[in-house]
């Protein structure tokens, strides 16, 4: 009997060393770009370089570590895909190298809310974007306050003078960039048009410059507001010119699952899918119609629905490699008639395998490329082990004839494995309707269920009624009878 509440595998002692070691090289990267910035704007260090190096890695080490421990606590998910934490953290390391030479200039030039834009759009948890952006923000900060204590106040020669203007710029744009992290989230939560990064770009300008006006008002100083107010509005603009530009080197680099990336796979132009839809084209309708259920159930049950549609699309590409030994590629002749079905058995069960490797090798993310060899789980492929038992006196192992791949692991998996069996079923079935629909879906879930295939993934038994419920009122759609008019059009 499957468990309602089971649990999914906590991170390993490998995927915790690699935060820890990016963790760390981060931090290295920080510390080290600090100094060499010291050395650039060309002011002595006035209490020995070795001392700043000290105070900064202590500093740096500070901010890093609680990142860290604060993942491992509130949000464990990350461990275990470590890909992400290393893709959050790159941000935060790139953001900060960005922001700390731009200060160079002025710290009002540095661009706010910049790591917010980006991890917007990286993050499948929205609200990621305000911790980290909050980081880098605090990080460059101190960076810059303390470069200030370091060298005897005299950068603030690169402003003009030493008459404090420096700490209400630092306290204005950290102001600004605190302010974008808090309301980036809001206002671009489930919206992924460009348009909507432009709009909410134009109104974070406006916004950077009445803060910029009202923080120096406060401290008497209208003669640098009329010069320097402008900076602070071109930084904000560059923050929507440059965010689209990291972010996709940063999903590239990791091989992220992004809203954007799974549109982008689920575009019929992808070669795997202008591929499957030329060699097995009844292969790629039925993935298509598997997908169309799949988006359904994982809305029912509050799962992300564009990636239940791409692996939809996906789980089944394996089929590439023998086409024409799937039921719904052929037309009339059946090659397996003249198999044996041991080795008809092993044909029809690589493919989850082999799915796996041809998505791997076209790096499709790990999210996707698991459902291709979960999808089917540990099942026996009955039709041929009843041949084998048929063909034969003697007994038949039965897990001779199982697939190779694994037991879901994700909700998303344990939906494809019911969403895939059951479209296959009710098309195979003689005018199906509602009753026949229902019987033929319980069969099939509890078979799975005794099989133990969902104890691996969070899928509860309510989860997994409201798939079937789902499924039902989605066939009904499919399989309605079309009205017939005259003259047979």
């Amino acid at each position: 009997m499957i468990k309602p509440t089971q649990k999914t595998r906590e991170y390993t002692r490998n995927d915790l060393i690699k935060a820890i070691g990016a963790t760390i090289l981060c931090l290295l990267v920080v510390v080290f770009t600090s100094i060499i910035k010291f050395y650039i704007i060309g002011q002595p260090v006035s209490s020995g370089i070795w001392s700043c190096i000290l105070t900064l890695s202590v500093m740096m080490a500070i901010f890093m570590g609680g990142l860290l421990m604060f993942v491992l606590v509130a949000r464990t998910e990350m461990i275990k895909n470590v890909k992400s934490y290393l893709a959050h953290l790159t941000v935060v390391t790139v953001t900060f190298v960005i922001h700390l030479f731009v200060s160079i200039i002025s710290p009002l030039l540095m661009l706010p809310g910049l790591s917010a834009m980006v991890i917007l759009q990286i993050s499948r948890q929205k609200h990621d974007a305000f911790i980290f952006n909050l980081l880098e923000t605090m990080m460059i900060m101190c960076v810059l306050l303390l470069e200030s204590v370091m060298t005897e106040w005299e950068v603030l020669m690169l402003l003009g003078g030493g008459d404090g203007a420096y700490l209400w710029y630092l306290g204005c744009i950290s102001l600004v960039g605190v302010g974008s992290g808090a309301f980036l989230p809001l206002l671009l939560q489930n919206k992924t048009r460009r348009v909507n990064y432009l709009i909410v770009g134009f109104f974070q300008m406006l916004a950077s410059a009445i803060i910029f006006v009202l923080t120096l008002l406060v401290c008497d100083k209208s003669e640098i507001i009329l010069t320097n107010f402008w900076m602070p509005m071109l930084a904000s603009a560059l923050t929507v010119i440059v965010s689209p530009i990291l972010f996709p080197i940063i999903e590239g680099i990791f091989n992220l699952v992004t809203e954007n990336r799974l549109i982008e796979l689920t575009n019929s132009s992808q070669p795997l899918l202008r591929k499957l839809a030329i060699e097995a084209p009844g292969t790629y309708n039925h993935s298509l119609t598997v997908s169309n259920f799949a988006e359904m159930c994982a809305t029912a049950i509050g799962e992300d629905p564009y990636l239940a549609r791409a692996a939809a699309y996906y789980h089944d590409i394996g089929k590439l490699t023998n086409p024409s030994f799937f039921a719904e590629n052929q037309s009339g002749y059946n090659p397996h008639d003249d198999l044996l079905p041991e080795v008809s058995a092993e044909i029809i069960r690589n493919h989850t395998t082999d799915g796996y490797q041809i998505l791997k090798a076209s790096r499709i993310p790990e999210e996707i490329a698991i459902v291709a060899i979960e999808h089917q789980g540990t099942l026996p492929i009955t039709v041929f082990y009843n041949k084998a038992k048929a063909l034969t006196d003697g007994d038949v192992d039965v897990d001779e004839y199982r697939y190779h791949g694994a037991t879901p692991t994700s909700k998303i998996a344990g939906i494809i494995m019911i969403c895939d069996s059951s479209e296959a079923a009710i098309r195979a079935m003689d005018k199906p309707d509602g009753e026949k629909i229902n019987a033929l879906l319980t069969s099939i879930i509890n078979e799975r269920i005794q099989k133990g295939q969902f104890d691996n993934c969070e899928l509860s038994l309510q989860d997994i009624d409201v798939i079937k419920n789902t499924i039902i009122d989605a066939f009904g759609g499919v399989f309605h009878q079309r009205v017939k008019y005259p003259g047979g059009h």
